[in-house]
């Protein structure tokens, strides 16, 4: 992967909306769900946070992270899915600094030092999930955390596969998710954070930030 340059600017919610990767970047099968699709909308964000990463439960964390309330200036996320069983996930956190945007990064690892077996409810099933972090390859030049998280819901096993990174002010993840089935394969989640780092570079020129 060449470096791309750490993200710096603000773009609002609506604008991160492009730098989302599209249909073409998933394998067959797999379609961009609008019903999954966030964004902050068309006005930077300012309130504090409203889910503190050091005291937030790990059930809430996980049911939330991709939507708004982690002190962002501006969120866009979308999953790519097939069937019930399979699904791409993408986000991008824009903070208001670069120190902001990397408290966040950390913050989600020392999270999942304490989530190593919690209970979590989804659509109104409750499953047992265990949480952990590791330090990943560099993506773009940026450092990475890698999250796993298994567990079972209404029977079936869950993995989710996640890559983070912090980029200047942003926070890029990718992830790749198995309910009942093997998390998919053709396409890495770091590949998944570097093509959005690439994306919003060219994004910020356009838009002038």
């Amino acid at each position: 992967m060449s470096p791309v340059p750490a993200a710096s600017g603000q773009l609002t919610g609506a604008q991160l909306e492009t730098v989302l990767l599209p249909q073409s970047y998933f394998p067959a099968g797999f379609t961009l769900s609008s019903s999954s699709a966030v964004s902050s909308g068309s006005a930077l964000l300012s309130a504090p946070p409203q889910y503190d990463l050091a005291t937030v439960s790990c059930a809430t964390f996980v049911n939330h992270f991709g939507t708004t309330g982690f002190g962002e200036t501006a969120l866009a996320s979308v999953s790519a899915a097939a069937g019930q069983s399979q699904a791409f996930d993408q986000v991008v956190y824009q903070f208001g600094s670069v120190g902001a945007a990397s408290a966040f990064v950390s913050g989600v690892a020392s999270l999942a030092g304490r989530c190593r077996s919690f209970s979590a409810s989804d659509n109104g099933a409750t499953g047992s999930f265990t949480l952990r972090a590791a330090s990943g390859p560099p993506v773009g030049g940026h450092p990475s955390v890698e999250l796993t998280q298994a567990g079972v819901l209404n029977h079936a096993s869950l993995a989710i596969s996640t890559v983070l990174s912090a980029s200047g002010v942003d926070v890029f993840a990718g992830a790749a998710v198995g309910l009942g089935a093997p998390t998919p394969a053709g396409l890495a989640p770091a590949t998944i954070v570097y093509n959005l780092m690439k994306r919003q570079a060219a994004a910020a020129v356009l838009g002038g930030s």
